[in-house]
């Protein structure tokens, strides 16, 4: 009796360091009842609650899943578990457990309001908005609903309904963090600048050492010319937290850009080392190296950025080129085909892959590349001109007048163009020439 009495006070003693924030020491304190009395599905519940606060995801699913061996049919228990899978991007078991609270009371409004938020996440914004809708039937203003699916208006480019979602939000909960953030990068993307920062600004008033809005802030104010003002924002986010790595990448590409490479390559080495897979780290280095002519150490880390498969389509164009100064065209071939199977409606990809394999002599590869861009883009010139060169070396001297021709009718100015089109007019006419003294010479050693 005294064991059982003894876990109900650690109970009582663990709600109120949870009240007070006390996050670690009411976490023991719920361990240690459950140790006692490991039949309490509440405890096990409040443990998660505790983790979550810790962000612990993991050890919080867990938890909720051993309040659920307790009672399968705990609505609460189960709506947890559901929002921190999707929390460690486990979104279809996710799913399945929104479903599940569903089934368990059909009028459970943040069942609905969770999946909107994992719909997003897998790019499915016609089922994250019918979620939108079937939780406004049971609860008609809720800021969470609103806040996520202006996140899938935000990445179908839908800024100014975007913006009306989280000002819904705020009016909803004034308190609530991130949505000024949100705003801001919707106006940024809008090119309304000023008005952006704005929202920056308001949200770094709301959470002050919230490192990820300073480092938006400061690439802003980069983009805006302001560039004293956004190394100070870059700095400031160092200083407040030393062991992120986007702070000190963010400086680097800043320092980059402020002709200091030295100081450069110090910040991108300290952004591998607190990461080594940070994305785009390896790409900054080789960039400063090659232009400094250390073509060894680029290639180096041009390599190391490539076996991190970035899936970025700007990034991977970037690797690319640099792979290509480097000579390294097979490589950049390599990321170059992965971009266009990602982006094949990307006209550059396919330019830029025409090139890489036009470098390594791979001539049929390199002109199926250039019509694919011409069929994204059916008015570049530098695709026909590349046609031209390619068929020019192939000896197939009519296919190359009709595209260097092509490029002429979009550009009947260039000078390129005119000097390629005089070299294959005297090319094909030297050809023919050679041909017919071919044939005039078999035809003599015949008459013999």
């Amino acid at each position: 009796m005294n064991d059982w009495y003894d876990a109900e006070q650690r109970v009582e003693r663990a709600q109120d360091l949870f009240a007070q924030q006390k996050w670690h020491e009411a976490l023991d304190e719920l361990r240690a009842a459950v140790a006692i009395n490991p039949y309490n599905g509440a405890w096990h519940f409040n443990i998660g609650l505790t983790l979550d606060e810790l962000e612990r995801f993991d050890e919080a699913a867990e938890a909720y899943r051993e309040a659920l061996d307790i009672d399968p049919e705990d609505v609460e228990a189960n709506q947890h578990l559901a929002v921190d899978l999707s929390r460690m991007g486990r979104h279809r078991e996710a799913l399945r457990t929104f479903e599940r609270v569903q089934s368990l009371d059909p009028a459970f409004e943040p069942s609905y309001c969770g999946r909107i938020m994992v719909y997003v996440e897998l790019g499915d914004h016609e089922k994250a908005e019918e979620m939108f809708y079937l939780a406004r039937q049971h609860k008609d203003e809720c800021p969470h609903c609103y806040y996520s699916i202006g996140l899938s208006l935000l990445a179908r480019k839908l800024y100014d309904k975007a913006i009306y979602c989280w000002q819904r939000t705020i009016d909803l909960d004034e308190d609530r963090t991130d949505v000024h953030r949100r705003i801001a990068e919707a106006l940024w993307a809008k090119g309304e600048l000023e008005n952006a920062r704005q929202h920056f600004l308001e949200e770094l008033r709301r959470s002050p050492g919230d490192t990820e809005t300073l480092l938006d802030l400061g690439t802003l104010l980069h983009e805006m010319g302001r560039t004293d003002d956004a190394g100070e924002k870059f700095r400031r986010a160092i200083e407040l937290s030393p062991d992120d790595p986007a702070a000190h990448f963010c400086h680097g590409r800043w320092l980059t850009n402020a002709d200091r490479p030295d100081e450069a390559i110090g910040a991108f080495l300290t952004t591998l080392r607190l990461d080594p897979t940070y994305p785009g780290a390896h790409l900054q280095l080789a960039e400063i190296l090659l232009h400094r002519g250390d073509v060894n150490e680029a290639k180096r880390h041009l390599r190391a950025e490539l076996l991190l498969r970035p899936q970025e389509g700007d990034a991977l164009l970037e690797l690319a080129n640099l792979l290509m100064d480097c000579g390294e065209s097979r490589a950049a071939v390599a990321c170059l085909k992965r971009l266009t199977q990602l982006e094949p409606g990307n006209a550059a990809a396919w330019q830029n892959l025409a090139v890489a394999c036009f470098l390594r002599q791979q001539y049929a590869d390199g002109v199926h590349a250039s019509m694919r861009a011409l069929d994204c883009d059916p008015k570049q010139v530098l695709p026909m001109h590349n046609l031209a060169l390619a068929y020019e070396r192939l000896h197939e001297f009519r296919e190359a007048l009709h595209w260097v021709r092509r490029a002429l009718e979009l550009d009947p100015r260039d000078a390129t163009l005119q000097r390629l089109e005089l070299r294959i007019r005297i090319l094909r006419a030297w050809h023919r020439t050679l041909g017919a003294l071919r044939a005039l010479a078999f035809w003599r050693r015949r008459r013999r």
